[in-house]
């Protein structure tokens, strides 16, 4: 290309050295100069991407044609349960008794432990004593007023009295109930904290509990697939603790804040322990699809670039002749290792998927 450049522009200088031209004459020669110039380097850029050894190319095509298409990727998380609980008693005490084990299975409402309460005990006879008096005085002045005998305040005394050795009865009944520490559901007793003897207090961690048969993964997705991620999604959970452990579920729900650090949203996905294998604070593998539709697609390695763009090459008759054809395209998504072609590929046409390294616009190829 340089030494073309370099004739052409001797040939100028040596015609405005043999002849005497007007200005006008060298401006117009020089018009048609450059006009040449613009067709050698065309041709010379077509010459670059033509083919023309005549040398015969074995390739491998395949016809393109519209396909279920999904795009998908994967976000890790941690799993948790749904039910879990560190069980304290609702009042101080002195633990009395604690009737499980670590690693045994209760069901809701099985007693866990209970505290000293002796005292409300002795305090709920004492009232029981007084209460059996009061209903007694009560209920022959209500006879009495009620046959218009004795004052109304003998009477209003004696109601009022035994309503408030009843009030009373019941709470201290409700803190008896207290004393006695439950299982608030079904699950396993993972740890014990204190000891029969030591005292227990609200808000004091005394047994964890835990039910791992329903779990669920929670994790945070780039705010670009809020559009695309909703509740009733299909999810396919796996575990890297567990390779061969693959979960289909679905979005239990999405949250509704984008965090401003990372700029993500909260998912949940809710599914069955089967087994009991899953443990809580374990790490998983959500699969998510964010698209879904019918597609032209071809591997992603045949796909080249120039500075035209993206292009491949398609086996095409020509002059009764097979040969490579070079086409621009437009591309899409990635699926794994295919990519959607959004334009330039029509179904039909076969595309060279093994080869295509070794040919160039026009090269005459076989397959």
């Amino acid at each position: 290309m340089k030494k073309i450049l370099i004739i052409i522009t001797a040939i100028v200088l040596f015609s405005a050295c043999t002849k005497e031209r007007t200005t006008g004459e060298i401006k117009e020669e020089i018009k048609e100069y450059n006009e040449k110039i613009k067709e050698l380097q065309t041709k010379l850029s077509e010459s670059d991407t033509i083919d023309i050894t005549g040398k015969v190319v074995n390739v491998r095509v395949q016809e393109a044609s519209f396909k279920k298409t999904t795009h998908s990727f994967t976000i890790t998380g941690g799993v948790q349960a749904e039910q879990f609980a560190y069980v304290t008693p609702e009042m101080n005490g002195r633990i009395k008794k604690i009737f499980v084990k670590e690693g045994v299975s209760v069901r809701k409402g099985q007693l866990l432990a209970s505290l000293n309460s002796n005292v409300i005990k002795s305090t709920i006879a004492e009232v029981e004593t007084g209460l059996e008096l009061a209903k007694t005085v009560y209920l022959k002045q209500k006879k009495l007023w009620e046959q218009k005998v004795g004052k109304e305040i003998d009477y209003l005394q004696a109601k009022n009295n035994k309503e408030s050795l009843d009030a009373k009865l019941q709470t201290l009944n409700a803190q008896l109930e207290m004393s006695e520490i439950k299982a608030p559901f079904s699950g396993i007793v993972d740890e014990i904290y204190l000891k029969e003897g030591e005292m227990a207090s609200p808000g004091k961690q005394l047994i964890d509990l835990v039910n791992i048969n329903n779990l669920e993964v929670e994790a945070y997705a780039s705010e670009k697939y809020i559009s695309s991620l909703v509740k009733g999604g299909a999810v396919t959970i796996s575990f890297p603790a567990y390779p061969d452990i693959k979960v289909e579920s679905v979005i239990d729900r999405t949250g509704n804040i984008i965090n401003l650090a990372n700029r993500t949203f909260k998912i949940k996905v809710k599914f069955k322990n089967i087994g009991n294998k899953i443990k809580p604070n374990m790490l998983a593998d959500i699969l998510l699809s964010d698209y879904e539709g019918n597609n032209i697609t071809v591997p992603s390695l045949i796909i080249k670039n120039d500075r035209k763009g993206e292009y491949i090459f398609v086996a095409k008759k020509i002059n009764g002749k097979m040969k490579a054809q070079k086409i621009y395209i437009k591309t899409g998504l990635h699926t794994g290792e295919l990519t959607i072609i959004e334009n330039g590929v029509k179904s039909g046409d076969n595309i060279i998927v093994e080869g295509y390294n070794t040919v160039k616009n026009g090269t005459l190829i076989e397959f």
